[in-house]
């Protein structure tokens, strides 16, 4: 044989072995992510649940001001939600003793807020004893 077509071969079996070789870490590493996605950050496949309360009005301490606010629970879990939502009640007076006891500079800026926010999320986990509470969206928040 000519060494031109043992070289043409050798070569030919190169290229067919590393792209076999190649395609086989290439599902592996595809399915490896595929499966590492759903551990990592929320699951794709997980639901939110919210709970949008009524207008509310509140006293701000020290102040003849009032605060206006309309405040939407996002809750995690369906059981929680089907149980909260028929509290409402409670969720309300909860924020009201919450704002009633900030001064108008506490709520203030983006960082009152979001003290606020995180205040009132840690009261409602530990008044219903549920970490299923994740967050507190505030659709208003007027001082007037």
């Amino acid at each position: 044989m000519d060494t031109k077509k043992i070289i043409l071969i050798v070569v030919l079996v190169a290229v067919i072995v590393f792209a076999i070789f190649g395609t086989i870490l290439g599902f592996i590493f595809y399915k490896n992510n595929d499966s590492n996605k759903g551990n990592t950050g929320k699951n794709k496949n997980s639901e939110q649940y919210y709970i949008t309360l009524e207008d509310m009005y509140c006293n701000i301490k020290e102040s003849k001001k009032i605060v206006r606010l309309k405040i939407t629970v996002e809750i995690s879990d369906k059981d929680t939600f089907e149980k909260l939502e028929n509290k409402q009640f409670l969720m309300r007076d909860e924020i009201n003793k919450i704002i009633r006891n900030k001064k108008e500079e506490d709520l203030q800026g983006k960082d009152g807020q979001l003290t606020l926010q995180s205040e009132i999320r840690n009261s409602l986990i530990e008044l219903f004893d549920n970490e299923n509470i994740t967050n507190i969206y505030f659709n208003d928040l007027i001082i007037q």
